[in-house]
């Protein structure tokens, strides 16, 4: 397996295909404007509706860096969570969509030496994907919007 397959797996993991954990397109169906603003009682947990905005400000920044495109400099970590403008979190959810489609574009096309300069990157990003993916659908079993079961390889 080459370090393309292997990358193109873990997006598609992440993105849109179930597997060993819940995918993004999943973890967001179904849901309802209330609910992605909704907080556990603890009010230290992030709403759905942020981890949305940070993916997309983290998924995009790369995007546009793996591109060669110049990114403007990190803000704050915690303001990463917040509204990228006037954009709604329907809106959101459907950027992160298609910086996810255009990264699957973009490993499929580039050389075999840049994939090499960025696999760990790469890979990092999408294991943080990953772990934010996890905890939209937690915060949904949490509040009982939660009805799907992934498929789980093993």
């Amino acid at each position: 397996m080459t370090i393309r397959d292997v990358l193109l797996e873990q997006l598609a993991a992440i993105y849109d295909e179930n597997n060993w954990f819940v995918c993004y397109e999943i973890s967001i169906q179904d849901l309802e404007d209330y609910q992605v603003h909704e907080r556990p009682d603890d009010h230290q947990t992030h709403s759905i509706a942020e981890l949305l905005n940070h993916l997309y400000f983290y998924n995009y920044r790369y995007l546009c860096r793996f591109r060669g495109e110049e990114v403007d400099e990190l803000p704050r970590y915690y303001d990463t969570f917040h509204s990228h403008g006037s954009l709604s979190w329907r809106q959101v959810a459907v950027n992160n969509s298609v910086v996810f489609a255009e990264f699957r574009k973009e490993i499929k096309r580039c050389s075999d030496e840049k994939l090499e300069k960025w696999a760990a990157t790469l890979s990092h990003l999408f294991i943080h994907n990953a772990y934010h993916i996890g905890q939209v659908v937690h915060i949904r079993k949490q509040f009982g919007t939660w009805s799907l079961s992934p498929v789980v390889r093993g």
